[in-house]
């Protein structure tokens, strides 16, 4: 083989291997692109999936708080009602404890004993009046505090003075100084009373020349 022939071939070789060479250069170059577009993509939906995570917490933060101010104005809604409904309910309490001590004076007054016939007529007069004063007040709330020979209940009753029946169980109210009075479930004035209580006696101290 002539050595033209044999340069010729070698030069071919040296060719293919170097458009080999280039060939893989540029599929590497092709794939470069999209190994880049791949880790950008993906850290796009990293970015995103954080910011998904930090709005689904703020909207549950917000939601917790939104139920907090609703719980709270529900609340306030209620204790106003409740409020407006007591003082609907014990809207005339100041006139009737205003009223207590003059009708219950004028009670005591009408059923005194008469000196004489011409004070009768009055007391008789004035008897209606109280009875109606009295009424009146019984339809606003007002009710008496039954108390005498009744167990002594200190949320109705004030104990005055104490005092010993035998006859009668220890604890009970002897005698009423005062009447009390409720108005509707609240004790307006507390009935002022006599209470059956036995004083123990102090047992005498015996020296016994004991040293």
């Amino acid at each position: 083989m002539s050595e033209e022939i044999k340069d010729e071939k070698v030069e071919e070789t040296q060719e293919e291997t170097i458009d080999s060479v280039d060939a893989t250069d540029e599929v590497e170059k092709e794939k470069e692109p999209r190994y880049e577009k791949k880790n950008k993509h993906r850290n796009e939906i990293e970015k995103l999936n954080k910011k998904i995570q930090s709005l689904e917490e703020e909207l549950k933060f917000q939601k917790n708080e939104y139920l907090k101010v609703f719980a709270e104005m529900e609340n306030t809604k209620k204790r106003l009602k409740d409020e407006a409904i007591k003082d609907r309910k014990y809207a005339s309490q100041n006139v009737v404890g205003e009223l207590i001590n003059p009708i219950d004076m004028l009670v005591q007054i009408v059923n005194m004993p008469a000196p004489t016939p011409e004070v009768q007529n009055y007391q008789m007069g004035f008897q209606m009046i109280a009875n109606q004063l009295v009424d009146i007040l019984k339809n606003e709330g007002l009710a008496p505090i039954v108390a005498e020979n009744k167990e002594f209940d200190p949320k109705t009753m004030q104990a005055m003075e104490t005092n010993w029946d035998e006859t009668k169980p220890e604890g009970v109210v002897l005698k009423v100084m005062q009447n009390g009075y409720l108005y509707k479930d609240r004790v307006l004035k507390p009935a002022m009373v006599v209470v059956n209580k036995k004083v123990e006696k102090k047992e005498e101290e015996w020296d016994y020349g004991i040293k």
